[in-house]
């Protein structure tokens, strides 16, 4: 299996970007549900900065 890398340039296996580029769509619902942080590289939002490359909190 090759390993991908993160668009941050890290292998990051829980990030937003590598779930989806690995069709991993439903993990991907259950960490967007109540979305704090949105990816200030793709606009992306997520419930912890854990699950995105570039965090910035949510204004809402």
């Amino acid at each position: 299996m090759e390993t991908k890398i993160c668009q941050c340039g890290a292998e990051h296996k829980g990030h937003i970007c590598m779930l989806k580029s690995m069709g991993r769509f439903e993990e991907i619902e259950h960490i967007t549900t109540s979305p704090t942080v949105v990816c200030f590289t793709c606009g992306v939002e997520a419930n912890s900065p854990e699950n995105v490359c570039n965090p910035m909190p949510l204004d809402k």
